[in-house]
């Protein structure tokens, strides 16, 4: 039963072209209503219909085998209107009665078919080559009625007329019914498209705008300091320490601007599948010091004071130290940031196969939502968002590429703790 119910869905599952659903519902029930109609030619002795019917029962079922495993459908489509619509069913029209029983009703059918399986002019011609055709059909039989076979009784003439209109309203609501099902789905698709891309538009101007303030604010502090530079050295006598305070400063801005550049250029090359690493044995507390140093001869832009602590005897891993610097100085660039006058701690510490460094800080936190999305994309209508996620962003990349993992804790008002594990073997 399950196997049944598998064979119908892959024949009118929405990942179909819709031709060809329309297709296999025409094969379908061009089988069904032709073994039906046989059936009742036998009843009445009509062998003449019989065979015909049969015949369409034949024609119909092995154009549906043909089709769905070869899958050349359009041969099928021309098939179809040639063989049944142009040539069967002419002669099943006067085999039935003529214009006084159902098949009419077919004709409509044909034409209506045609029209959807066919494109552009092709099925322009071809349809009006049938209504011509079908309305000869009925000029003919008007002038020459002896050439119509009759309907024995009155009952046989209505129950010919019934099938007919009971068949073709069942296939033709059963094609409309599909048709307009994935035309909905289509409208909600398209709709949710539509509401993505005003997203995303709104958030791209909302970057652009965000990361030209982010980059504006280190400038006006360079150009500013160093407009005071330079008015200090036309002073007498030279205050060479605030001059040595403005450059300090200045150096800070740069460096700011060369983080934020440098994490723009690693999102691009990320989502382009172009982040490379130079994998080489590293010693990670030897790398931590390294940063402590830097960040030393530094000033700390909120006043922070940087504690390290470090698990000793831990062997080599495979990284790339360069990445893991930006990783790091990311981190603490983050913390410095959002922290004022606190500190901000650096662990190592190590597990069987991985070792684990946290960036922990006293300030001011994250909520819950910026929390659960710090590591995602940078794509955001919040500025804050931007400010904590792009190099978070990064960071999660260049560490998921080592083969780590990276989360975080924070709540707002109580600080944020960074973790990330690297495996003590090359992933």
């Amino acid at each position: 039963m399950q196997e049944i119910h598998h064979f119908f869905h892959s024949l009118f599952s929405l990942t179909l072209d819709f031709r060809v659903r329309l297709f296999n519902i025409l094969a379908l029930g061009g089988t069904v209503i032709s073994l039906i109609m046989a059936l009742l030619s036998l009843g009445t002795g009509s062998w003449g219909n019989v065979l015909i019917n049969l015949v369409l029962v034949a024609v119909s079922g092995g154009l549906f085998l043909y089709s769905y495993y070869s899958e050349k459908y359009q041969r099928c489509y021309l098939i179809t209107i040639v063989m049944i619509f142009l040539i069967v069913f002419p002669v099943m029209f006067f085999t039935s009665g003529g214009y006084h029983g159902g098949m009419p009703a077919f004709f409509v059918f044909a034409i209506i078919f045609t029209v959807l399986m066919l494109e552009k002019r092709r099925a322009l011609i071809v349809s009006l080559l049938e209504i011509v055709l079908y309305i000869g059909l009925c000029l003919v039989a008007y002038h020459f009625p002896h050439i119509v076979t009759p309907f024995a009784t009155e009952v046989d003439r209505l129950a010919d007329i019934l099938l007919a209109f009971v068949s073709v309203s069942t296939v033709c609501g059963i094609v409309l019914y599909f048709h307009l099902k994935e035309y909905n789905q289509q409208q909600l698709l398209l709709e949710e498209q539509n509401r993505r891309l005003r997203s995303l538009d709104n958030a791209k101007s909302t970057f652009l705008t965000t990361v030209a303030h982010e980059i504006k604010n280190p400038l006006s502090s360079i150009s500013l300091h160093a407009r005071d530079t330079s008015e200090l050295l036309e002073e007498e006598p030279l205050d060479f320490s605030l001059m040595q305070e403005n450059l300090r400063t200045i150096e800070q801005s740069v460096m700011r601007i060369d983080r934020i550049v440098l994490d723009l250029m690693d999102t691009v090359s990320i989502e382009q599948g172009r982040l490379a690493l130079s994998l080489v044995p590293s010693d990670l507390g030897a790398l931590l010091h390294s940063v402590e140093k830097d960040f030393s001869s530094h000033p700390s832009s909120g006043n922070n004071q940087l504690v390290l602590t470090i698990q000793s005897d831990l062997p080599e891993i495979s990284a790339d130290p360069e990445r893991l610097i930006q990783v790091i100085t990311n981190l603490i660039s983050n913390a410095d940031r959002h922290t004022q006058n606190g500190t901000i701690t650096i662990s190592l510490t190590g597990e069987p196969g991985w070792q684990t460094i946290c960036v922990s800080d006293t300030g001011t936190g994250m909520s819950e939502e910026m929390r659960k999305n710090a590591l995602k994309g940078y794509v955001s209508a919040d500025k804050d968002y931007w400010r904590h996620g792009i190099g978070l962003y990064v960071c999660h990349q260049i560490i998921t590429a080592h083969g780590g993992k990276i989360w975080l804790k924070s709540q707002e008002g109580e600080g944020t703790q960074v973790f990330f594990s690297l495996p003590e073997e090359e992933s």
